[in-house]
């Protein structure tokens, strides 16, 4: 018999993608229409029409579960931004690369909105649960290492070290989120938060002093 612990190799292929992915939109459902607190493996079952062994022989755990669909949201995020980014033959100017990833991250069409809500969502719920929240903690690092990076090689400061541009990083990632969550609730328009944020990015760009390299 084979291990529940993991899936089987055996049947990898299109239709096991399809079957997981199935499983995975129907967590996305539950964390959008009614919270990532009534994910259970049962709930899941019943949403996705499968049976709970079979979820479980996909993720043996509800931890695995919320873990793997919080995984497949930000998948899908870097996805989304890899395909905006432009294609240069020599290469990709830091600032236009820059001025994508942080256009792409203020949600605009509806299925971007409702991804924003579930990311909401798993980051609250991560609040008292420090596996998910270090994983969450991860992926805002890594976004911001590669803001800094991209400011710096847009400034091209060989004195500074990456590392020095991570406070413009941190506060334009800040400044996103917020705006995309405003736009969540409608105070401002997607158009309107994405012209903030590239006004406070362009300023950033043309500044060129050197960066305090405070954290």
């Amino acid at each position: 018999m084979a291990d529940e612990g993991r899936p089987a190799v055996r049947g990898r292929g299109a239709a096991y993608d399809q079957r997981r992915d199935a499983i995975l939109e129907a967590v996305f459902t539950i964390v959008d229409t009614e919270g990532a607190e009534q994910i259970t493996l049962r709930r899941v079952a019943e949403r996705a029409g499968v049976s709970v062994g079979r979820v479980q022989h996909y993720f043996p755990s509800r931890d695995d579960l919320v873990l793997a669909a919080f995984t497949a949201i930000t998948e899908r995020g870097a996805r989304q931004v890899e395909d905006a980014l432009p294609r240069h033959p020599d290469g990709d100017p830091p600032a236009e690369v820059v001025r994508a990833v942080v256009g792409e991250l203020i949600p605009r069409t509806s299925e971007e909105r409702r991804m924003f809500r579930i990311m909401q969502a798993f980051e609250t719920y991560a609040l008292t649960r420090p596996r998910l929240a270090d994983r969450i903690k991860q992926d805002y690092d890594g976004l911001i290492t590669l803001l800094a990076l991209l400011l710096h090689q847009h400034h091209g400061d060989r004195d500074a070290a990456d590392s020095a541009f991570v406070p413009q990083a941190r506060e334009l990632l800040a400044l996103t989120t917020g705006l995309a969550g405003l736009t969540i609730v409608g105070t401002i328009t997607p158009r309107q938060a994405h012209d903030i944020a590239l006004r406070r990015l362009d300023a950033i760009l043309d500044d060129r002093s050197r960066p305090d390299g405070g954290g």
